[in-house]
């Protein structure tokens, strides 16, 4: 594999303004000389070779293009394997459909959280360490690795229905965190890799409308198929046959990759492989602006994960309705995904706001919890509110990153991105799984057993739409609304952001660029390692 991402041929991950044709040859000598007055030297003229290939960019992107063209029905091929190589939607749904595990376990609702929470603890890491691989290695290995041992996993996961045993669906439910926690990071990669300008965000799209299309028919259909099969394990076993044929559609991607390089000049080969080569020290000149869409993905997308584990149990406790309909109730919360992210994708690329639709999905997350939890309002109403929070702020995240981060640490930053995302889940799983078992626990109160844990939500909510708020105002003064922007009129922001944008790769590559490196470059990861700690204790204390 040449010790890089060969599998990784396609074109650059779109937008790109570290190697785009946003910078002309008088703007790139201007870099070179005000780097070379400020005394960065550059190891073995690494960026200068980057800065010479930035200013060639005009006549790599048509060549690219020219290739992309020829192409076409592989770029066909790698969004429909990467639309179905996951396998892992249908995980939630056999944990929190079916609303009896704890009974079926004999488990306490600590203990279940700190099952919920086995997979989201494992992939507080494992992302991080996936990114970092695929930067380096490419995504065919990453991609068979990740769906292997998501097979697995639920291989053991479905064994452990017929022993009744928790510790060892906790070890299969490990196993699948190991795979879950870098296959959705493997897919953006790959689409990143393969569509250019427009097409990011509409793929985008169509990967997360998939996954949730995939959800939605999951929680709905876990209780007919335990009644079905008068069996609870049924529904992990109709799982494990969905992983397993991931599993072959990801052999089918894979062979396809093959026959695409060897069909594919050397030349060819190498001018993307030098495009997309990576340097670890990037992490720390990541910018600030990165770092709190990270914080975002920590409470925000914390809250989404934990509550779509208890959604399910919520309104049946909260509001009197048997297993099914409960089931098929808490299904809503993935419904409006499915019709709105198409759309998003289609509006990103034409109109931007996506600090806008940030700031809007915080709000309708919080108001969500607030109906669900403190009104009488049918539960469907605070359902679908939540599920357009649901559809607004993964896709506003995703492509925001990847217009400020360089496509060769795409990789990295969003495993930090899904790292932090499942910190925060790990954290408000054991949190919730607390607050649940303070509250009432007498059947005829049961409708006030959530109240603790839908304050805590509300509270959350208000938080996540804080941050939000200061991403859209550090996006309008500092980097001159670059999130905000749509196509046509990013080009314009790319231009008066273009220094800060292509300072990180070249502090990245100087010799002595420990002298750039500031304390407050350490402290994001300072911080994110020290909840990955927290996330790991509070995991391990209510698992005992």
């Amino acid at each position: 594999m040449g010790r890089h991402s060969n599998d990784s041929i396609g074109a650059s991950t779109p937008d790109q303004p570290l190697l785009g044709g946003e910078l002309s040859h008088s703007t790139l000598e201007s870099l070179r000389s005000s780097f070379d007055d400020a005394g960065l030297t550059v190891e073995h003229g690494e960026a200068r070779r980057r800065l010479s290939s930035a200013a060639s960019s005009g006549e790599l992107t048509e060549f690219e293009r020219a290739w992309s063209q020829r192409q076409r029905g592989f770029q066909l091929l790698a969004l429909v394997c990467t639309l179905l190589i996951s396998g892992k939607s249908l995980q939630i749904l056999a944990l929190s459909s079916i609303g009896g595990l704890t009974y079926e376990l004999d488990i306490t609702n600590t203990q279940y959280g700190a099952l919920q929470s086995s997979v989201s603890a494992v992939n507080t890491v494992l992302p991080i360490l996936g990114g970092l691989f695929i930067d380096s290695f490419g995504t065919n290995s990453g991609s068979l690795i990740a769906t292997s041992l998501i097979m697995l996993g639920n291989l053991i996961i479905s064994l452990s229905t017929h022993t009744q045993s928790f510790s060892t669906m906790v070890a299969g439910r490990i196993l699948y965190g190991l795979g879950s926690g870098t296959i959705t990071v493997v897919q953006e990669t790959i689409l990143g890799s393969w569509f250019k300008g427009k097409g990011l965000a509409i793929t985008i799209a169509i990967q997360i409308t998939t996954s949730r299309i995939a959800s939605f028919l999951s929680m709905g259909t876990a209780i007919p198929i335990a009644k079905r099969f008068r069996f609870y394990g049924a529904a992990f076993w109709a799982n494990f046959v969905v992983c397993a044929l991931s599993f072959g559609i990801n052999l089918v991607y894979i062979g396809a990759m093959r026959r695409i390089r060897r069909n594919t000049s050397q030349n060819v080969l190498d001018r993307l492989r030098t495009k997309h080569k990576f340097n670890p020290r990037l992490v720390l000149f990541f910018f600030g602006i990165y770092w709190m869409i990270i914080v975002e993905s920590f409470t925000l997308g914390g809250g989404w994960n934990s509550f779509l584990h208890i959604n399910s149990e919520l309104v049946k406790l909260r509001f009197g309705v048997n297993d099914a309909i409960a089931a098929w109730s808490a299904s809503v919360s993935q419904i409006m995904p499915i019709f709105l992210v198409p759309f998003l994708g289609w509006f990103f690329d034409l109109y931007g706001k996506r600090t806008d639709m940030l700031v809007l999905s915080t709000t309708t997350f919080t108001i969500s919890m607030l109906l669900l939890g403190f009104t009488k309002a049918n539960p469907l109403i605070g359902l679908v509110v939540f599920s357009i929070s649901l559809a607004l702020g993964p896709l506003a995240e995703i492509t925001a990153i990847s217009l400020i981060l360089p496509s060769n640490s795409l990789g990295t930053g969003l495993g930090i991105y899904k790292s932090a995302m499942n910190t925060g889940s790990t954290i408000v799983d054991i949190v919730v799984g607390v607050l649940q078992d303070r509250g009432s626990r007498v059947l005829e109160d049961s409708e006030n057993s959530y109240d603790y844990v839908m304050a805590f939500f509300t509270a959350w909510g208000a938080v996540s739409t804080l941050v939000a708020g200061t991403i859209f105002l550090v996006d309008r003064f500092k980097w001159s609304s670059l999130l905000r922007s749509n196509a046509s009129d990013r080009k314009e922001a790319y231009h008066v952001v273009k220094a800060k944008i292509n300072r990180p790769m070249l502090y990245a590559t100087a010799t002595n660029w420990r002298d750039y490196a500031a304390l407050w470059n350490y402290i994001p990861l300072i911080i994110l390692g020290c909840l990955l700690v927290v996330s790991w204790v509070l995991f391990a204390v209510k698992l005992a």
